[in-house]
């Protein structure tokens, strides 16, 4: 878990204090937490979910730099680069980008066949926009969740939210 922390640091460091950015890396990092332990992962999927749940968003700052526009496919274009940088950078073997990449490039295609663990991050980052007063519908949310975890947290987020 050691890389999990050197990649978190990293990725906080990089924002350079940016709260919402921040605070968003940091929450969908603790849902995919709990997630993956209501899930009973392995220790080696627990650790790729959280390198992705640390990565999923970490084009943003850079797509508004570079871009002044951080849609989805500049977000894609950079990610390219960026994720594998950051996991070299904190210790992980080459082959982890073979499985962190794809779960960053595809964590909004919410239509496409959707293995376990991007199924957990999708939950996560749907949670925590939930959260954070993003327009997702109810409705969508219910259909979407498949992890019984998953499941639990939106009910009662939606049941305090009146939705």
């Amino acid at each position: 878990m050691k890389r999990v922390y050197q990649l978190l640091s990293a990725a906080l460091q990089y924002e350079k204090g940016h709260s919402r950015r921040s605070r968003h890396i940091l929450s969908v990092l603790g849902l995919c937490e709990l997630i993956a332990d209501g899930e009973n992962l392995s220790q080696e999927a627990r650790e790729t979910v959280f390198a992705a749940a640390i990565l999923h968003d970490i084009p943003i700052r850079y797509c508004k730099e570079v871009y002044g526009d951080a849609c989805q496919e500049n977000q894609r274009r950079e990610a390219v680069k960026l994720v594998p940088e950051f996991l070299q950078k904190a210790g992980y073997p080459p082959e982890a980008a073979e499985k962190v990449l794809p779960m960053v490039l595809r964590h909004h295609c919410y239509e496409e066949n959707i293995d376990s663990l991007l199924q957990i991050l999708m939950e996560a980052d749907l949670l925590v926009n939930l959260l954070e007063g993003e327009p997702v519908s109810p409705d969508f949310a219910r259909r979407f969740f498949k992890t019984e975890t998953g499941r639990q947290l939106l009910e009662g987020i939606l049941s305090e939210s009146g939705k």
